[in-house]
């Protein structure tokens, strides 16, 4: 029996002669960049900003800045910029655009400012050089500040003992800071992250020492205990 199953056409026309068949045709796509901000310039961004001010008045939600104390329910957040020439790059200042309802239905805007931050770990005991590194090199200086905090990192084997190991907390002025930093960062910890075994990280845990480890308490014959002293 001849096969009747729908087969390409070899001559490369489809049966009949009307329509060509010349393969899978290939999509292409316009290259587009990773965030929204990278793709405008800043004068682009500064405009922008400024026509969602205005919007923002026209709607009722014009900018409390000072004077008497406003309460009213939280109904929406936006990020925003604070332009500042101190701050270089142009890009400004993070801020967020917290948008109130009052009592009595009227509204506002009040603009919050914060410092966009992560957390970097390292060797215990490289936490100076590591930290005159990150002044330096990522994103050419764009790090605001650097503060050390202790932290419990839950990726590590044992943490329930409430181990805290201590952590680069790295400030910036704004996102596009935070995003050129973390971008010159992250492929040195992946591959430090690789060349550093459970071994290493068994052997930070194993040198610590419990804050409780040097109470000591005594009990007597008839299981009555004094009170906790620091042991020697």
């Amino acid at each position: 029996m001849p096969n009747t199953s729908l087969r390409r056409p070899q001559n490369g026309y489809r049966r009949g002669g009307k329509t060509a068949y010349h393969g899978a045709k290939t999509r292409t796509f316009a290259a587009s960049t990773s965030t929204r901000g990278e793709a405008t310039s800043t004068d682009e961004k500064w405009e922008r900003t400024a026509l969602a001010h205005q919007i923002d008045e026209n709607m009722g939600f014009s900018r409390y800045d000072a004077g008497r104390k406003r309460e009213g329910w939280l109904v929406n957040v936006q990020s925003t910029s604070i332009d500042d020439p101190r701050v270089p790059g142009g890009a400004g200042r993070a801020a967020l655009d917290c948008y109130f309802i009052e009592e009595d239905g009227s509204t506002f805007k009040a603009t919050v400012e914060y410092e966009p931050y992560f957390l970097i770990a390292c060797r215990k005991g490289h936490e100076g050089e590591v930290e005159e590194w990150c002044k330096r090199v990522p994103g050419g200086g764009v790090v605001k500040t650097i503060k050390r905090v202790e932290r419990e990192d839950l990726k590590m084997p044992n943490h329930l003992l409430g181990y805290r190991r201590t952590f680069l907390e790295l400030r910036f002025h704004n996102v596009q800071d935070l995003m050129a930093a973390r971008r010159d960062i992250m492929p040195i910890a992946e591959k430090n992250k690789k060349g550093m075994d459970a071994m290493d990280t068994y052997a930070e845990v194993a040198s610590w020492v419990p804050p409780f480890s040097s109470i000591v308490v005594s009990c007597g014959p008839d299981w009555s205990c004094s009170q906790p002293s620091k042991g020697e």
